[in-house]
């Protein structure tokens, strides 16, 4: 009976290990034909070429990969022992496969139905780089063993530790150990001592969120548990790492690089990481040919700099040390292609991208999408007359919300267009309550606004948060008469061999009518002429252009967003800690007198020595002249008389004189002799 159960337990032994062999040689036989070769020697892996990136006018600004490699003997001992003890410890006895490393990771990701953790050897991490997928899936986890029991059985251990240490990123742009230890110590590879070695293994897994440089005591965290790990690995005693989490880290200051142009390629780089995936980025040796112009680039930190300096001096002292901040993005109407993203004053002072972040709320640059809705949807025109006065809107559940004019000066009866020139609150609140702000958020989202919107009245108001990107966009589309060209960063894409992996084809959808933008377009031509945004023509800025101020609740941000026929640009001015900007007579700054400045300053630089390009004006428009008050044609009461555009349809009726003097009273009519006459375009 022993002797039965005996030949039955060998019986499956041989059985399964037959076909765990059968198996094995399935899985290479299918994987193995697109297999790549293995070099003649692994120094061809290090020396891969790195990915670069240009610029629209063909500079090379960034080179992403490039490696120092050194020999094994010119890398510290102690770095060799903490790599392997916290990324392979099992590395001189395993054959390229870490069977119970592999267990515990296939028992992770199949309980979370995901790739969640690696359980991969250093020869499985140094295997990625002989071929790039564009996804992380059970295929390529697969290629990666099979690449790595080649390397095992062509290559010595030490040349695969020597190959591997040369190419892991360390963050800060440093690619191999030579390098990192000259970023972050100002010294050899060779030279680390036991703390410092142990902090940059501790990179690799999380080069970003433990980068010393950024949060120190999350590296030394790292670095803590490096050490434990040699210590669990007995390649260090209890002792030594104690004497090492003792020593000085001497750790170097960071180099300053005040490139602005590195705002906009780490905005790309990480786009193409999370389309392709980052070892394809770090080591594929491609090329990407991207949008930016780096002419343009300088030239838009230039014109921050020198207005963030001038309002620097004339703002308030403060407690804290934070200094003014601005953001800009320039698209190119016709195509979408953005040519400038400008995320801060400084990039050597903060690598925080303002020109992305939806965080700031937009203020009045926010209402042309209140006032498009409302001529949409309640066939209202540049002429239709509200009233600007002071309101009260009863909110259930609590205080009631009366919204104010920045100035708290009210016009009275008033026309649409000069509404806007004006930035009236009450005007854009009556708008949004009409039209709801449902049907406002829709109308945004057709303008290409992805941020949440609020579905309240304050949404009027520009009270929720979104990009300088998003509304350089958002006004692109108004430039172009109703065309909506998302916006772009990448041109095309080669490979090493210069073969194309990507190209963009831009293709305008029109989401709009033009004859329902163009009354928008005209009325945002007279903020620029006329309105709270004429800073623009007494700077002397003399092209055609439209555009709107921002100023949200007590001066803490600063807008204008502003287009000419082939340029739309969004400037954004303000503190990160949201502070007020309070000058120091006591008023809080503007749109037009934080923002606008900037924009002008930009705006010369570009379109210097260039035509002056004129808005086409579409078909079926024709010009008049309204009164300003009550949106109809003027008389001899009238002081003052403009040209006007409207929708050939729309008749504009004479005043009512007769019926004025019987309902209001002589006074009134004589009030009627300081009516202002504006330009306006209707579209019912």
């Amino acid at each position: 009976m022993i002797r039965r159960l005996g030949e039955r337990i060998i019986f499956i032994f041989y059985t399964l290990t037959l076909l765990g062999l059968l198996g094995g040689a399935g899985i290479y036989f299918v994987f193995s034909r697109d297999l790549p070769q293995l070099p003649d020697s692994l120094e061809n892996i290090n020396l891969s070429l790195p990915t670069e990136i240009y610029s629209a006018d063909g500079e090379r600004i960034k080179v992403r990969g490039q490696r120092y490699p050194v020999s094994l003997e010119d890398i510290s001992p102690n770095f060799l022992k903490a790599i392997m003890a916290v990324e392979d410890s099992n590395f001189y006895e395993h054959s390229g496969l870490d069977h119970l490393a592999l267990v515990r990771a296939l028992y992770t990701n199949v309980s979370q139905r995901q790739i969640r953790q690696g359980g991969s050897t250093i020869t499985q991490q140094l295997s990625k780089n002989l071929f790039f997928s564009f996804e992380r899936n059970w295929v390529r986890k697969i290629k990666e063993l099979l690449v790595a029991l080649q390397l095992e059985a062509t290559f010595s251990k030490e040349q695969i530790l020597e190959a591997y240490c040369n190419q892991i990123y360390f963050g800060s742009g440093a690619y191999g150990i030579e390098e990192a230890a000259q970023v972050y110590f100002h010294k050899r590879a060779k030279k680390l001592t036991l703390l410092q070695a142990a902090l940059l293994a501790g990179l690799p897994n999380s080069p970003n969120n433990a980068n010393p440089f950024n949060n120190y005591e999350r590296s030394m965290r790292r670095a803590e548990y490096v050490l434990e790990r040699m210590v669990k690995e007995q390649f260090l005693s209890q002792e030594k790492k104690e004497e090492a989490l003792d020593s000085l880290l001497e750790l170097a200051s960071p180099k300053e690089n005040d490139d602005p142009n590195l705002y906009f390629v780490n905005f790309v780089i990480d786009r193409l990481e999370q389309n392709y995936g980052k070892e394809f980025v770090r080591f594929g040796g491609i090329k990407v040919f991207t949008t930016l112009d780096t002419r343009l680039q300088r030239s838009a930190q230039k014109a921050a700099r020198s207005h963030l300096k001038t309002l620097e001096r004339k703002i308030k002292p403060r407690n804290v040390n934070i200094p003014l901040q601005a953001a800009l993005v320039a698209i190119e109407n016709q195509s979408g292609a953005v040519r400038v993203m400008l995320g801060g004053g400084s990039y050597s002072h903060s690598q925080f991208n303002r020109a992305i972040s939806d965080n700031r709320p937009s203020g009045s640059s926010f209402k042309p999408f209140v006032y498009l809705t409302a001529m949409e949807k309640l066939g209202y025109t540049p002429a239709t007359t509200l009233r600007d006065e002071p309101i009260l809107v009863d909110i259930p559940g609590t205080e009631p919300w009366e919204p104010k004019n920045f100035s708290d000066e009210y016009a009275g009866d008033i026309i649409l267009k000069k509404a806007m020139m004006r930035s009236a609150n009450s005007v854009s609140v009556k708008l949004i309550q009409e039209v709801t702000p449902r049907r406002v958020i829709k109308t945004a989202r057709l303008f290409g606004i992805t941020s949440q919107l609020g579905n309240h009245l304050s949404l009027a108001l520009g009270t929720s948060g979104v990009s300088p990107l998003e509304l350089a966009s958002a006004y692109s589309m108004i430039a172009n008469l109703g065309v909506y060209n998302k916006p772009y960063f990448i041109q095309r894409i080669e490979d090493f061999e210069g073969n194309p992996i990507y190209e963009n084809f831009y293709h305008g959808i029109q989401r709009f009518p033009q004859k329902s933008i163009y009354p928008l377009l005209d009325m945002m031509r007279g903020v620029v002429d006329g309105g709270t945004g004429n800073i623009v023509r007494r700077m002397g800025f003399k092209h055609p252009a439209a555009g709107k101020t921002g100023t949200t609740n007590n001066s803490k941000d600063a807008w204008f967003n502003g287009f000419t026929k082939d340029f739309s640009v969004s400037v954004w001015v303000g503190y990160d800690d949201n502070e007020p900007m309070i000058v120091r007579s006591g008023r809080g700054l503007t749109g037009g007198g934080a923002a606008a400045p900037i924009w002008v300053l930009f705006m010369k630089k570009v379109l210097q020595g260039k035509n002056r390009v004129k808005f086409p004006v579409p078909e079926g428009i024709k010009f008049e002249k309204v009164d300003a008050r009550s949106g109809t044609l003027p008389d001899e009461q009238s002081v003052e008389t403009m040209n006007v555009a409207l929708k050939e349809e729309v008749i504009i009726p004479p005043r009512v004189l007769e019926l004025e003097k019987t309902q209001l009273g002589q006074a009134s009519v004589n009030s009627t002799t300081t009516s202002e006459l504006v330009d306006v375009v209707s579209n019912p």
